[in-house]
């Protein structure tokens, strides 16, 4: 592919030349998230043909998520040993003998959970490296555009494969759900082909002049920049792992929860392909904790709605904020960990997300415990996140400043 033009500050445009990488980055993604969202259905398929996963459901549907939260430190090690392009054909190949031993050799239940296993590596190496590609091939003048549109990428799966799984499973086609799964990932294996390779690293200095002795998770992690940007991007992910006892609220409440799931997701989804180039206008260092203020407030307002109107109305603002901030604070793991430490910026930022939507659910059971109700938890929770972000929102022009 040709190298990309950088368009200058004043037209911020995306280049005819960008579009090529970013419609292969985009099918990339959306192949990975289309295997991942389309396998929900894995349990009603292994009882559709006579497969009993019993108290072992959860262990299938979980054990990918596991072995990918457990490989992600040491991806930035493989990549400097074996080289990115190399690693990112290694995870699609391991998507590609996962899916074909679901279909072709798994018929019991540990069986699956092997061969779900292996899909784990893939997902632990191709989330990882695809930002790494971003970062190199994308540039910095139109990365929030072009990120905001391939991260539509993980939205559509759940408006079009989502539905035609649950179809053909409904309708006993399970050898056909089964199968899709192994053309799926020969599509994304084609794609991966035509990515080119990443730059080798100077091995003497990098960006900020460490060696190449000292580059590590250590070094990254004595920046105040970085510490901010997780505390940031913790408060960020907490607002969205919320959306996993959002049922429960809406029920107290006597609103239907799909009011607020799908206005939200929908103008999230709308905003990053219609707007995403305020990403790049607006300084995404200060508006990425303004999100998490919103959003957080978003979730605590929320509390208090008892229409469908009002209710959309709190979506609407909320996928709006998510719309923004997710990519922006996807942008700010490459601006901030530039081409030396940007894997590992990366898998911290990975695990951090991952970590929130496991813990956020235990501490909200909890605070409802405490609170007596769903409501009073969001209350508690979300006015804490609020304060805490809009604490932040002054600081960080300041935090971001520095260089060390």
């Amino acid at each position: 592919m040709p190298k990309i033009a950088s368009p200058t500050r004043d037209n911020p445009s995306i280049p005819a030349s960008a579009w090529g990488y970013i419609l292969l980055f985009f099918c990339i993604t959306f192949i990975s998230a289309a295997l991942e969202s389309g396998y929900y259905f894995m349990l009603p398929y292994l009882a559709g043909i006579g497969i009993s996963a019993g108290e072992l459901g959860g262990v299938v549907m979980g054990v990918c998520y596991g072995v990918s939260f457990s490989l992600r430190p040491f991806i930035p090690i493989a990549e400097q040993r074996f080289g990115g392009r190399s690693l990112i054909r290694f995870g699609y190949g391991c998507f590609f003998v996962s899916a074909a031993g679901v279909a072709l050799f798994a018929g019991t239940v540990k069986g699956v959970i092997l061969w779900r296993a292996v899909a784990g590596v893939g997902f632990g190496i191709v989330g990882i490296m695809m930002t790494a590609y971003e970062r190199q091939f994308i540039p910095e003048n139109i990365r929030g555009r072009s990120i905001g549109l391939i991260s539509t990428a993980y939205n559509l799966p759940s408006l079009i494969v989502v539905p035609a799984m649950e179809f053909l499973i409904s309708e006993g086609f399970f050898k056909s759900y089964i199968f899709f799964f192994p053309l799926l990932v020969t599509a994304g294996i084609a794609a991966i082909r035509r990515l080119p390779p990443l730059p080798a690293e100077n091995a003497a200095t990098h960006e900020y002049g460490e060696t190449e002795e000292k580059a590590s998770y250590l070094v990254l992690l004595k920046r105040p920049q970085i510490i901010f940007f997780i505390i940031s991007a913790m408060l960020f992910a907490l607002t969205d792992a919320g959306q996993l006892r959002f049922v429960q609220l809406a029920q107290e409440r006597g609103v239907a929860a799909s009011y607020f799931f799908s206005v939200s997701a929908g103008t999230a989804l709308l905003f990053r392909i219609i707007f995403g180039h305020l990403i790049d206008r607006l300084p995404r260092k200060l508006c990425a904790p303004v999100s998490t203020a919103v959003t957080a407030a978003m979730m605590f307002t929320m509390t208090f709605v008892s229409t469908p109107a009002t209710l959309m109305l709190c979506g609407f603002i909320f996928g709006l904020a998510m719309g923004f901030g997710y990519p922006a604070f996807m942008c700010l793991t490459i601006d901030l960990g530039g081409r030396r430490y940007v894997t590992r910026l990366a898998v911290l930022f990975g695990l951090l997300y991952s970590s929130q939507f496991f813990i956020t659910p235990i501490i909200m059971e909890f605070l409802i415990r405490l609170a007596g109700d769903a409501a009073g938890a969001y209350r508690l929770l979300y006015g804490a996140v609020f304060l805490a972000a809009a604490a932040l929102v002054p600081l960080s022009p300041r935090v971001y400043r520095t260089k060390a």
